[in-house]
């Protein structure tokens, strides 16, 4: 068995065979160093690091790359399995809610088209099936047209004791009738020439020219020289005002000279029964007299339908008047300025004077503003 100790010199360890010697020779030191002699009945000695190994420096832990590399390929195997599974759910979840958003996109846009095309306004003297008030079938035969109005004219002394009543009933002899108004009275109005319809969209009727629109102004002349006629343009009023439905919406202006009339509470409101009612009895306190300037009227029209209470498209102005104005190229210059986007229709009616003049500023007006022109002769 070797026998084991330190050199006494270098104090390294040294193994040297049993042999009886006394000194050995270090063969780190080459010095003579004398072998105790009870150290062969030792255990093998543990030798400590030497300085030199104190001081050499740990080695580096190995890096995550490497780390990685050493891991082993079932783990590796069982992660590729786990995301072929996995990425083919994620990129169809992708794709589908990509798809959804496209469609919604699409969704959208087609309600805002239809919802343009249904508020369209449409000024035409002849109101379609679609937007509501049908033709009668009676208005197609001249002398049954005659006849009912005759009727008309007769019933109107007939009518005194309307369910309906109008302010200073006493004290004119051309009281207004107010035939055709919602009520009991309302299935009088096909007498008129129009039937309701049913509630098939907005409508609107005056004077035969009319359209689809949900906000409706009544811009008419108040002037002197509609003395013998604004009892029947007030009549027309009352007819038109009364077809229309509940989710329109409408304004009563009258001109002359300086300030407009307007009907209380000088705005847009719905034309819900108890309005219409209360429209008739301000009709009945209007007066002709003055002269005529429109301009004021015109542009408190214009303001009132920028404040519609609702987001219903659809703006028509009827503009009634029996003659020229005393303006008219600044009439037509102001509705220029005041209709520059264009979303305002306006449908103009001449009553009663067929003037050269009147009739080509109001063909004018009507036609830059999208609208019809329409000549009431003394007759209708």
């Amino acid at each position: 068995m070797a026998i084991e100790f330190r050199c006494e010199k270098c104090g390294k360890a040294l193994s040297v065979e049993p042999t009886g010697e006394a000194k050995i020779k270090c063969p780190h030191c080459k010095a003579k160093v004398t072998v105790p002699a009870g150290l062969a009945a030792l255990p093998r000695p543990k030798v400590p690091p030497s300085a030199a190994a104190e001081a050499r420096p740990a080695p580096a832990p190995a890096s995550q790359a490497e780390q990685a590399d050493d891991q082993p390929p079932e783990q590796a195997d069982a992660l590729m399995k786990v995301m072929s599974v996995v990425m083919p759910w994620v990129i169809s979840v992708f794709f589908h809610v990509g798809i959804l958003v496209i469609l919604g996109f699409f969704t959208i846009v087609l309600l805002q088209d239809q919802s343009a095309e249904g508020d369209a306004t449409v000024p035409d003297a002849q109101l379609s099936p679609d937007p509501g008030g049908v033709l009668d079938p009676g208005e197609s035969d001249p002398e049954d047209q005659s006849r009912k109005m005759e009727q008309v004219q007769q019933n109107k002394w007939a009518q005194r004791d309307s369910a309906m009543p109008t302010a200073n009933l006493a004290q004119t002899q051309d009281r207004v009738s107010v035939i055709g108004l919602p009520g009991p009275s309302v299935a009088s109005s096909g007498a008129f020439g129009l039937s309701t319809g049913g509630d098939k969209g907005p409508r609107s009727n005056f004077f035969g020219t009319g359209g689809n629109a949900y906000h409706i102004v009544y811009v008419v002349d108040r002037s002197g020289s509609m003395l013998d006629t604004l009892d029947l343009v007030k009549l027309e009023m009352l007819r038109s005002i009364s077809r229309l439905s509940p989710k329109q919406t409408f304004h009563v202006i009258f001109f002359a000279k300086g300030e407009p009339m307007e009907n209380p509470p000088r705005r847009l409101v719905y034309a819900t029964e108890k309005l219409k009612r209360e429209a008739s009895v301000y009709l009945d306190t209007i007066q002709a007299q003055g002269q005529t300037d429109p301009i004021p009227a015109l542009s408190r029209a214009f303001q009132v339908l920028k404040q519609t209470p609702n987001a219903k498209r659809g703006k028509l102005i009827y503009l009634l008047t029996d003659g020229e104005f005393s303006d008219n190229e600044r009439v037509l210059k102001q509705i220029r300025q005041l209709n520059k986007t264009g979303d305002v229709y306006i449908n103009t009616i001449l009553h009663h004077h067929r003037a050269r003049l009147a009739v080509g500023v109001l063909e004018s007006i009507a036609k830059e503003n999208g609208g019809r022109f329409k000549f009431v002769p003394p007759n209708e």
